[in-house]
């Protein structure tokens, strides 16, 4: 018995790490960077995992690798790990690793089913998974955050502002119309990209995971599955099928 799972997600934005038990989340435990070696230790001490995934976008140390892999059965995703669903991607090596633990936490949850997994972390990701288990692809664009930054950055005048949840649809000031262009328009992004979806297939799930969740799952008119665990679910499957069903 491999017993606790740690599924360890390095993203862009947060270091963490999903402390998994019969698939289902015990805990979510948040990293520093500067720390982050020394964190995940005790982390491992307290928790003593049998098995430890690591899904990571960014460059992490590769003393994590190496310390996962001493104190527990570590697997590292990769493109060409065993899954649980297929990759139809043109190059599936430059498939984010992130986007293929989404997918399979999606198929985990809806096996035989269509599923758009739309993640809303540093950027807004569209993940199609097709009901006979194929990732098809989908569509990346800049997530709120990075949209108030562009706007700042590759202009003369326009000022850096913070997202909020409040904001009139019609701009009323400069800081107004900013929170207006990038806010409702990140949500009439997300509602037109669902609508064209739908025009292709007709019964498909939605799931919304990622940073931004609650600010557009309160937002969206569509039927959708609000799904903040979402990667730690599909992490979780990619372990058991690698590792519970060998061991």
């Amino acid at each position: 018995m491999i017993g606790t799972i740690f599924c360890l997600d390095m993203g862009n934005s947060r270091l963490k790490c999903g402390v998994m038990q019969g698939g289902t989340l015990l805990e979510e435990i948040f990293f520093s960077e500067a720390g982050l070696l020394e964190e995940v230790a005790l982390a491992l001490d307290r928790y003593g995992p049998g098995a430890s995934i690591l899904s990571s976008v960014v460059d992490h140390p590769p003393a994590l690798e190496d310390l996962l892999a001493d104190r527990t059965h570590f697997l590292k995703l990769r493109y060409d790990t065993p899954l649980p669903l297929r990759l139809a991607y043109e190059k599936p090596e430059t498939l984010g690793v992130d986007r293929i633990a989404l997918a399979a936490g999606a198929w985990s949850q809806f096996p035989g089913q269509h599923s758009l997994i739309v993640g809303t972390g540093s950027a807004i990701t569209y993940n199609f998974l097709h009901k006979s288990g194929e990732f098809l692809g989908g569509g990346i664009s800049p997530g709120i955050e990075m949209r108030f930054r562009a706007l700042h950055t590759f202009t003369d005048k326009l000022p850096l502002v913070a997202p909020s949840g409040q904001f009139s649809f019609i701009g009323y000031n400069t800081r107004q119309s900013i929170l207006s262009g990038v806010q409702a328009g990140a949500v009439a992004e997300v509602e037109g990209m669902i609508a064209a979806y739908a025009a292709r297939y007709r019964n498909f799930n939605v799931l919304l995971t990622g940073g931004n969740l609650d600010f557009f799952a309160s937002r969206l008119k569509n039927k959708i599955f609000a799904s903040p665990y979402l990667m730690y679910k599909g992490l979780n499957s990619i372990v058991e099928l690698n590792v519970l069903d060998k061991s």
